[in-house]
């Protein structure tokens, strides 16, 4: 184990849960597990009084709420009798991320979030993945060649954040010059969904970035009418255009969720991943040994180091769990990261083990909203760690220790020095 990995320690006095949700603390993020088994061990549903919600955080209740449509998404939904529109003015000043943010299927409920889920399925099917694999592993070489003209690189930017940019920006025909855009609109909407506390000057930034992306989608999808490729996009307009399933509206919601989702996890995936091998140098000999392991390491790195370890719900009626009633309207933080954690689920879950099996993790979460990009991120995260691995063997970590980025629902690298 090298300097920098995961020391568990215990927390000496009973920690400040409520400060953990509402800003972001270096230390404590920079290795939050401890912390988790602490909730696990000690306060596994926790009321937090002050801001009003519910943590939960072990495998069975993370999965059973997950999976129970007593839990929505949507305010209008969870209290119909009581569901307020928010005032004009502020509806008027963030309309440009709401008109976003209303027509993700991620943050919608049966009947809208299917109807829309219906619609892009038909392009993350097995079939649709395979026939994408080639050129996948084309690029993850081309990248890996790029970074070997150097014997030191910056994984994030010549690999792990170019990669999956590449590929959903051709799967919706994106032209490949607009890439580079697209780094700065889709750290500013993983910030848009962390919530929580943000600097003053953050909702200007957010407004102007829901609108840039959505005139850039607007004219984009302009240009695919008039002359249809064989892209998402393009299939998305026809299916548009069939039943009238999506407005206008929708679809660039579509393709901005697509993009956003569709890179900002698979990029920690692919890099949170490597991290861990070259933390623990004998699963990395053993993946080096039988490379028939990828994709077992795959599903440990989404296991061991998610890269989105929280997600939310609303309760749409009151409901008892672990001697504690949920009331209707409250909100339930489920932290899939403890629970992927939970050694009542998994046998040493803080040791990382390429070899693990049943590795039922949640890191795609389950239910109705389980990640429709699974397939491709699993397929993804093989590929490039097959190529990082046998082109860079002796590959080693250069930073003092992880540069995580300042984001508590996604967990991932801000950069990552590394030797070839």
């Amino acid at each position: 184990m090298s300097a920098h990995s995961h020391s568990q320690s215990s927390f000496a006095e009973k920690p400040d849960i409520a400060s953990w949700f509402r800003r972001y603390s270096e230390p404590l993020h920079r290795n939050p597990y401890p912390f988790y088994s602490y909730l696990l061990e000690q306060e596994p549903i926790r009321f937090i009084e002050e801001n009003g919600f519910w943590v939960i955080s072990r495998y069975e209740d993370v999965n059973r709420i997950l999976k129970d449509p007593t839990f929505v998404r949507e305010h209008r939904n969870a209290m119909p009798g009581l569901y307020e529109e928010p005032p004009q003015q502020v509806v008027n000043e963030w309309k440009p991320v709401n008109d976003l943010l209303d027509n993700w299927m991620l943050l919608r409920d049966a009947p809208v979030h299917t109807r829309l889920r219906g619609l892009v399925s038909p392009a993350f099917t097995p079939r649709a993945m395979e026939r994408l694999r080639q050129n996948i592993r084309n690029i993850a070489e081309h990248l890996a060649d790029e970074m070997a003209e150097g014997n030191e690189a910056e994984l994030i930017s010549g690999f792990a954040f170019p990669l999956p940019v590449i590929v959903i920006a051709e799967m919706l025909g994106v032209p490949p010059e607009d890439r580079e855009l697209f780094k700065g609109w889709s750290h500013t909407f993983a910030r848009i969904l962390e919530g929580g506390d943000q600097p003053p000057d953050f909702a200007g930034q957010a407004i102007g970035a829901a609108e840039e992306i959505s005139v850039y989608f607007r004219d984009l999808i302009g240009e695919h009418k008039k002359a249809p490729k064989e892209d998402m996009i393009s299939d998305l307009i026809h299916a548009k255009e069939q039943a009238d399933a999506l407005t206008e509206q929708e679809l660039i919601a579509t393709c901005v969720l697509l993009l956003v989702a569709g890179h900002e996890t698979t990029v920690n995936l692919i890099s949170n991943t490597m991290l861990a091998l070259l933390d623990h140098p004998e699963q990395r000999a053993l993946l080096l040994n039988q490379p028939k392991l990828i994709a077992s390491t795959v599903e440990e790195g989404l296991r061991y180091e998610g890269p989105v370890q929280q997600t939310s719900r609303l309760a749409a009626a009151d409901y008892s769990i672990g001697g504690q009633t949920i009331k209707q309207g409250q909100f339930v933080t489920v932290m899939l990261g403890a629970a992927n954690r939970d050694p009542a689920q998994f046998q040493e879950p803080d040791r990382f083990l390429i070899e693990r099996t049943p590795n039922r993790h949640l890191a795609f979460a389950t239910g109705a909203h389980f990640c429709l990009g699974a397939p491709l991120a699993r397929m993804e995260g093989e590929i490039a760690l097959s190529v990082l691995m046998q082109k860079f063997p002796k590959m080693h970590f250069k930073d003092e220790y992880p540069n995580w980025r300042p984001n508590m629902l996604f967990r991932g690298l801000g950069t990552m020095q590394v030797q070839l």
